[in-house]
């Protein structure tokens, strides 16, 4: 009698080992997934950081370029003299996002000391010359795009700078408008932030 007991009890263990192999293999595919998932979370996380940090710079580069139009106002067109610094259009810069890929040179006179005598056209020249400058080292292949408003004291600034890491899918409907045309910024690698600056 025990013989055929014990017979009846080894075919049932069998059974629970195997079912117990199973869920191993369940759980073990579920903590795969979930893990995957936190990896994903954890990319996007950086990559939206990294581009609210290049947002937070384009923004500061923005109120320095403004505070030097301010600085170089000029006067308007009046009577018989002639518009200038900011109001003769010296700080407008239409280059295209390919065009700005060179290395900034250094101008001469460099307007920066107390005995310079130089024209407002040639202080904003430097003025956008280091902006530029600035830019181009604050953000990757960082690149400017700036036009006064003709019916305004203010002008528009757009910053660019190539970010392949935040160029997916879900955010090509969100840089549609991001750039003007003159910039030429097709690849969705190519970041845009707008300003406009009134003095």
């Amino acid at each position: 009698m025990q013989l055929i007991t014990t017979a009846k009890r080894r075919p049932i263990l069998t059974t629970l080992k195997g079912f117990m192999l199973i869920e191993v293999l369940v759980s073990i595919a579920l903590s795969a997934v979930a893990l995957l998932a936190l990896a994903s979370l954890n990319a996007a996380a950086l990559r939206y950081t990294k581009m609210s940090q290049y947002r937070a710079v384009a923004t500061h580069l923005a109120s320095d370029i403004g505070e030097r139009m301010r600085a170089n106002k000029g006067r308007a067109a009046g009577g018989t003299a002639a518009a200038e610094g900011f109001w003769a259009g010296d700080y407008d810069y239409s280059t295209s996002f390919a065009g700005q890929a060179a290395t900034i040179s250094a101008l001469t006179p460099r307007c920066h000391t107390a005995a310079s005598v130089c024209s407002t056209r040639e202080l904003a020249e430097l003025d956008m010359a280091q902006w530029r400058f600035q830019t181009r080292r604050a953000l990757p292949e960082g690149s400017v795009f700036v036009l006064r408003q003709a019916d305004a004291v203010a002008a528009d600034v757009w910053i660019a700078w190539r970010d392949p890491r935040v160029a997916s899918q879900d955010e090509a409907p969100a840089r549609a408008a991001e750039c003007p045309s003159g910039l030429a910024a097709s690849d969705p690698s190519i970041r845009c932030s707008y300003f406009r600056i009134k003095l």
